[in-house]
């Protein structure tokens, strides 16, 4: 398949009708993940019934790795209901691993943090570390593989060199597409992920003066940084969560209940507008609709409504496609596929000005002189069989580490 013949594809699709939300398969939870995020985040006996109708339908030496990411959050829950089973000691030994493994994630943040200070470098923390220091408040209770720091476009040059003064590498990827994250390995084995923007679909140079605009300041051993305030938090999220991956990403709804059932600050005016103004209606529309069916939330059903009313463009129902579903497509299409979908679908550009800024976005990525010496650099470097393979072969290995650790 050539790059003309997935545009072609991308066209097609775009003609197609438009299919209302299943929640099933692609990026949503199973019946049985359903299950168990109503035992995880429910109170009393619908959360003890849940529980009950899960136990009985998994094999628990047999859980998928999104699943066992969610048993320290059931462990303290069951507890809190007053659940007795043989599981629990199992689920408890889970929950003080995590605590462990959280607490070695943290010093090694304020480390970073500390040296990002020092040098005058503005930090945001995200995802998983900003979700424990805020809403779960509890190291047991939230797996995490890495930390995510943002810091502004501005100060993306000088920490990237920060962080490699320091002994972090840039870890090596099969898909090289994130414009928004880069991650970093120290030679221990630790993660870092240097963000220079929030969302990967809004890469745009201005794309989070609101999100630093509306930040909340908070301490982390005794150091001063920054999170998003609880209705960014909540978009941030819904959005991410809304995608495909080969580790079932559905602990995205268990942390959006725990934002909402801990804050009442959320904005949902704001929330809809930033998801407006970021084109991403979609993915929060069906997350925050599967939050109020599946999970009960405490969303307005007025926003939901407001949501459902408003005109999207078939160019993003393609890309959103794309994101919730996986793909067929290898190589160096692949690699094209993620930059069409994400940074160029959408933009009224034809595919010659498409694939002059694939390039230049290569160029950039690659860190090569001249454009003319792309081409070149993939074919010696990133698009030869032998350096995809082997990356393939990486990655499937961290993914095994990851999930063993886990168990």
């Amino acid at each position: 398949m050539h790059i003309s013949g997935f545009a072609s594809t991308v066209s097609k699709q775009m003609k197609q009708p438009l299919n209302k939300v299943k929640y099933q398969g692609n990026c949503w939870p199973t019946r049985e993940q359903g299950l168990l995020l109503q035992a995880t985040v429910w109170q009393g006996q619908k959360a003890i019934e849940a529980w009950e109708k899960w136990e009985c339908s998994v094999d628990i030496d047999k859980l998928d790795p999104g699943s066992h990411r969610l048993l320290p959050q059931l462990y303290r829950n069951l507890r809190a209901q007053g659940v007795e089973h043989p599981l629990m000691g199992t689920f408890k030994g889970i929950y003080r691993q995590t605590w462990f493994k959280n607490q070695l994630l943290f010093n090694n943040m304020a480390a970073l943090l500390s040296a990002f200070r020092k040098v005058g470098i503005k930090t945001l923390i995200l995802k998983g570390a900003a979700l424990l220091l805020l809403y779960y408040k509890e190291y047991g209770l939230r797996p995490m593989e890495d930390v995510d720091v943002l810091v502004t476009t501005e100060d993306t040059p000088a920490a990237f060199n920060l962080l490699k003064e320091l002994g972090w590498t840039p870890i090596p990827k099969q898909l090289i597409t994130d414009r928004h994250a880069v991650a970093f390995e120290d030679g221990a084995g630790h993660e870092f992920d240097l963000h220079s923007h929030v969302l990967s679909e809004c890469c745009q140079e201005d794309a989070d003066d609101d999100f630093w605009d509306g930040a909340v300041s908070i301490k982390f051993h005794n150091l001063s940084t920054y999170a998003l305030n609880p209705t960014d938090q909540l978009l941030h999220v819904c959005v991410h969560g809304a995608k495909w991956n080969f580790t079932p990403p559905f602990r995205w709804a268990a942390d959006a209940m725990m934002i909402m059932n801990s804050s009442n600050e959320i904005d949902w005016e704001r929330l809809v507008t930033q998801a407006e103004k970021g084109h991403l209606i979609l993915p929060l529309r069906d997350t925050l609709k599967y939050l109020k069916d599946i999970l009960d939330a405490p969303v307005p059903l007025t926003t939901i409504q407001s949501m459902q009313n408003m005109p999207t463009s078939r160019s993003e129902h393609v890309r959103y496609r794309y994101k919730t579903r996986p793909t067929k497509l290898k190589g160096p299409l692949l690699i094209f596929q993620f930059y069409y979908v994400d940074h160029s679908l959408g933009e009224g550009t034809g595919l010659l000005k498409i694939l002059i800024g694939f390039l230049r976005f290569l160029k950039d990525r690659w860190g090569v002189d001249h454009l003319w010496q792309v081409p070149f650099h993939g074919v010696m470097k990133s698009m030869s069989v032998r350096r995809i393979w082997k990356t393939a072969v990486w990655n499937s290995n961290r993914l095994l580490r990851r999930v063993s650790s886990q168990r």
